[in-house]
């Protein structure tokens, strides 16, 4: 299962808790990981719930069943949930569907407030004691809505209030580093406890990827390469670990 391989990168028996941020870029296949992980966190003690900043709504169903996660029917049996801020901010038309939150005004000011009452209902309706899984998906779109200052200042205190109110969940964010600055994903790992980086290379054979497991809490943690390819099934994503890196010089350094 991807969460225990994720798991032994880290050389961590538990995500509990934790911030974890999987990183990409534009032509990598990484951007699969953060629903993979939120797929296998159902049944696991999770409700998840995604904050929604870059796509719409049929999108964002056709990326969960691009690895088995077939979002419509686990919000229909309410197993989870979804603020779709991308829809609040850019249509009128809202899908009625059963765990899919809007809000009536999207602004840097209130999102986390508005946000923070949703997440407050559903510990209630749910029970005090659940523990959330929470998707930003993406960081980057968050970036683009309100300007790069203020979705820093949003994170900041997003973690700050999870550290409190939400212990024992876990929070998740997926970033596309090519629409941000190196600032900002500087950043954005410095806040996490886990950290994945993925770097992509176009070549005529195909698209090769290495994924780089950038930090952990983890005292046995050590860093190393793997190589990452897609292939058919729900796990989607394979890894093996490299001796010595395939893809050099990296990536950007090539455009």
């Amino acid at each position: 299962m991807m969460v225990e391989a994720i798991l032994d990168l880290f050389h961590s028996k538990t995500l509990s808790g934790s911030v974890i941020a999987v990183i990409y870029d534009t032509y990598s296949s990484a951007w699969q990981i953060p629903f993979l992980l939120l797929r296998d966190s159902l049944g696991k003690g999770y409700f998840p719930v995604i904050s929604n900043y870059s796509v719409s709504f049929n999108s964002l169903i056709h990326r969960g069943r691009s690895v088995g996660l077939d979002l419509k029917t686990e919000l229909d049996e309410g197993r989870m949930a979804v603020v779709d801020v991308f829809g609040s901010r850019y249509s009128p038309v809202h899908a009625n569907i059963p765990g899919v939150f809007y809000l009536d005004k999207v602004e840097p000011e209130t999102i986390n407030p508005k946000i923070d009452i949703i997440y407050s209902q559903l510990r209630e309706e749910l029970g005090e004691d659940t523990k959330l899984f929470r998707l930003i998906y993406t960081l980057d779109g968050v970036s683009i809505m309100f300007g790069e200052e203020k979705t820093i200042k949003l994170l900041n205190q997003t973690i700050a209030e999870k550290s409190v109110k939400c212990p024992e969940s876990v929070l998740l964010i997926a970033l596309n580093s090519d629409v941000v600055s190196k600032r900002s994903v500087a950043w954005t790992v410095n806040l996490s406890d886990y950290a994945l980086l993925a770097r992509s290379r176009v070549t005529e054979e195909g698209v090769k990827e290495l994924l780089y497991p950038l930090k952990s809490t983890s005292v046995d943690f050590e860093p190393k390469v793997y190589s990452l390819e897609v292939r058919k099934g729900e796990e989607r994503i394979h890894l093996e670990k490299l001796s010595t890196p395939e893809l050099r010089p990296p990536a950007e350094e090539q455009r």
